[in-house]
């Protein structure tokens, strides 16, 4: 009897060491398990990190210099039907993860930043006296493209990216928002000095304004003529000129393109770069929401074409395209509602 219970306390000692041990295993292999998760984090946490900042590095250098690797050079109209239509200007920010989008009024307001250094141009220019004239100037785009999406107009059902991307130069490897704001700026200076009162949606790359925030900034000032600075893109390199479109509806519908053709061809005799057309569209949504004012996407030559991609970035070039501007301006009428 003595002998069948230490028998059986031998077996219940073994099971008891061998639960014991596998109990000691699993512990061991869920702490390895959790100390590999930490160290996986730890490493991707550093790798994450080494990315980023090498990616500001590379923007950095992009602002600076003008270069960029844009990959929708050989598509640089990712939200049209043709590539041939011009890229919406709905201009983000990288700051957008940071901060939250600023209000255009706050931004600019006419009031340019103290630090923002502007262009100058020759002291002997001539053109119209445009003292009584009001224009807003959108350059089109910004640094980073932002896809939450913004109601297409008013009146009509759909919707758009608030931000796209643009296009990029392929000659000067410029992106097209940088252009747009330094041809932008040139052309406040000069409507300014023929005594034209001029605001801009914004004075710096590194934004987030929507297309309908852009509107709604026209829109408060009530201009003469909302003008939207873009730049434009093909698959054809050959394809060059100067464009304009238009809302196909609104308070100026039936006088929309008159004017439109009055700017296209006022800046092509200024510079010499053809002329192609009006195109009357509902596709635009920074368009579709300012129908109350005569409202203007411009595109001012193609960036996939070298030789105005080039031009586009020349000094004299911008200031030819600012006279052909300045022209148009003193053919509109006041606004009256001002």
């Amino acid at each position: 009897m003595i002998k069948h219970s230490q028998k059986e306390m031998r077996k219940k000692l073994r099971r008891q060491a061998t639960i014991i041990v596998s109990l000691g295993l699993i512990v061991v292999v869920v702490l390895i398990i959790l100390a590999g998760m930490l160290i996986f984090r730890f490493v991707s946490d550093r790798v994450s990190s080494a990315q980023h900042n090498n990616f500001e590095t590379t923007m950095a250098y992009s602002e600076s210099s003008g270069q960029t690797n844009n990959p929708s050079l050989s598509n640089p109209s990712s939200d049209s039907e043709q590539t041939t239509v011009p890229v919406e200007s709905s201009t983000i920010s990288s700051s957008s993860v940071e901060s939250s989008a600023p209000d255009p009024t706050d931004v600019t307001d006419g009031v340019l930043p103290t630090e923002l250094q502007l262009p100058t141009i020759p002291s002997d220019i001539d053109g119209p006296d445009l003292t009584g004239y009001l224009v807003v100037i959108d350059p089109g785009h910004q640094m980073y493209p932002d896809s939450e999406q913004e109601p297409l107009s008013p009146t009509m059902s759909g919707s758009k990216d608030r931000v796209s991307s643009g296009t990029s130069g392929v000659s000067t490897k410029r992106p097209e928002y940088e252009v747009n704001l330094e041809i932008a700026l040139l052309l406040k200076v000069y409507l300014e000095e023929l005594g034209c009162e001029v605001y801009l949606t914004r004075t710096e790359n590194d934004v987030n304004i929507s297309n309908i925030e852009r509107a709604e900034f026209a829109l408060s000032y009530m201009p003469d003529a909302y003008l939207r600075l873009h730049c434009n893109g093909n698959m054809d390199s050959s394809v060059r000129g100067i464009s304009v479109f238009v809302a196909d509806f609104g308070k100026h519908k039936s006088n929309l393109c008159v004017w439109a053709d009055a700017l296209g061809q006022s800046i092509s005799l200024a510079t010499g770069s053809p002329y192609i057309g009006c195109n009357a569209s509902s596709r635009y949504s920074g368009l579709n929401w300012a129908t109350d004012i005569p409202s203007f996407l411009l595109e001012m030559g193609f960036m996939t074409n070298q030789q105005e991609d080039e031009l586009l970035s020349d000094y004299s070039y911008q200031l030819k395209i600012c006279s052909g501007i300045a022209d148009f301006v003193s053919t509109m009428p006041k606004n009256t509602s001002r």
